[in-house]
């Protein structure tokens, strides 16, 4: 009696069900190994793009916050007599810290590292300037 793979008639069980059996096989030579260069190579260009991203973004904070705080600070450092910087520093604190920190926690996505350079410019700026770029210390 004949194999089940070797009968050209089929089974009992493919005319109840309709069901025809193939099996295909892979060839050996048409599956080569992935190299690990590629797979790094890829890798490499994805964090490229996805660095690019966000270095623009983090960039884009960071010079927005750099902007609006010279806008804020140029006139009262300006000023033979310096009136008080105590607006301007609760400003400052309230759009780097409170807009930076929303974009962080609740928007999320590239708005993400937007609010990071925010963040990081008021630091920046601050560390810098020893505070009177920030309104954190009163001119003398």
């Amino acid at each position: 009696m004949a194999e089940p793979q070797e009968r050209d008639l089929p089974s009992l069980e493919d005319e109840i069900f309709g069901v025809a059996h193939s099996v295909e096989v892979e060839q050996a030579a048409h599956a080569q190994p992935k190299l690990q260069t590629d797979r790094a190579e890829v890798l490499a260009e994805r964090a490229r793009v996805f660095l690019g991203k966000d270095i623009k973004a983090l960039s884009a904070g960071f010079a927005m916050f750099v902007f609006v705080d010279a806008v804020m600070m140029y006139a009262p450092l300006m000023m033979s007599r310096r009136p008080s910087l105590l607006p301007q520093f609760i400003t400052l604190l309230v759009l780097a810290f409170g807009l930076g920190g929303l974009l962080v926690w609740k928007v999320g996505g590239r708005w993400r590292t937007f609010g990071i350079g925010m963040m990081l410019a008021w630091g920046f700026l601050t560390l810098v300037s020893v505070g009177f770029l920030t309104g954190v210390t009163v001119p003398l």
